[in-house]
């Protein structure tokens, strides 16, 4: 009797065979990491990966990153029946209250030079009858006028003011936007009134500060910046666009000295960026060879 072969074992083997050669094929096609990304996985911050690219434009840090301790415990137990008759009296009452401790850091900045301006008078009225209180309100003065570039800082080039002027693209809700002359006017009448407080002359002008912020809230100065940087690459013919870009950047850089040794690393970062950029922009420009020198104070 002839021997019956088993036919269905080849089949069998044959399927096998393929599945065996399909995986083979299908791992061989699974992307692979490169080493070069193997490397920005373990690279540490700061390193060239995390860099800016040279022609992204960078926003400026958020207002809430930027802001200095100005926190101040001198006067929270001081009496304030100790203080009748003193005008400085019912500032000291606005600044330790709740409200006080969370204003806004243009209304801080405007409580403390109050501050600065009326406590004199009550210290040497103080000095016969409350020599220890007299002792008080005089340090909490120094102390404060140590404190004023950073209080200054926080209300004006950390704010979010200043940030919302230097955004390229707004939010439905952001400030309404001004014409040019209007926020370069704000921008000169802050520089000025900072010059005055850092001169020892802490009269402030409450409203006129804090329309003067909403102005410059209210300016392209961001839009002008990409707009400049776009002209270098022959984008844009008329040179209109770089000479409103200076004129927004005079008063900031003259603010930015007065502030200098103030300045957070974020801030000093994104500026140094800007600068840049500016410079990249306008390479033939023979003032930008040239260390930036502010007006003297209190010339616009």
């Amino acid at each position: 009797m002839p021997h019956r072969r088993n036919t269905r074992r080849k089949p069998a083997c044959g399927r096998w065979l393929l599945c065996a050669v399909l995986i083979n094929l299908l791992s061989g096609c699974q992307p692979v990491e490169s080493d070069a990304a193997l490397e920005v996985d373990a690279s540490e911050p700061g390193s060239a990966q995390f860099s800016v690219p040279s022609d992204a434009l960078e926003e400026p840090p958020a207002a809430a990153d930027l802001q200095l301790d100005t926190s101040s415990d001198t006067l929270d137990a001081l009496d304030l029946m100790t203080l009748s008759g003193c005008s400085v009296q019912t500032t000291i009452g606005k600044r330790n209250s709740s409200l006080g401790r969370h204003a806004k850091p243009s209304q801080r900045l405007l409580l403390e030079l109050e501050y600065l301006r009326l406590a004199p008078p009550c210290v040497d009225r103080l000095r016969k009858r409350h020599s220890h209180f007299a002792q008080v309100l005089q340090v909490a003065w120094l102390r404060t006028q140590q404190r004023l570039p950073a209080l200054i800082f926080n209300a004006t080039l950390g704010s979010d003011e200043y940030r919302s002027s230097w955004l390229d693209r707004r939010a439905p809700a952001d400030y309404p936007l001004v014409s040019h002359a209007v926020a370069v006017s704000a921008l000169h009448r802050i520089t000025h009134h900072v010059c005055r407080w850092l001169s020892g002359d802490y009269q402030a002008y409450n409203r006129d500060f804090e329309v003067s912020l909403s102005e410059v809230a209210g300016g392209d100065a961001g839009a002008l910046l990409n707009a400049h940087y776009q002209n270098s690459s022959g984008l844009f013919a008329s040179d209109s666009v770089s000479e409103r870009l200076q004129s927004r950047l005079t008063p900031v850089k003259t603010l930015e000295t007065q502030l200098a040794r103030t300045l957070p690393l974020q801030y000093r970062h994104w500026m140094a960026n800007r600068n840049h950029r500016v410079t990249k922009a306008t390479p033939d420009q023979s003032h930008q060879t040239h260390p930036y020198s502010p007006p003297p104070c209190g010339i616009n």
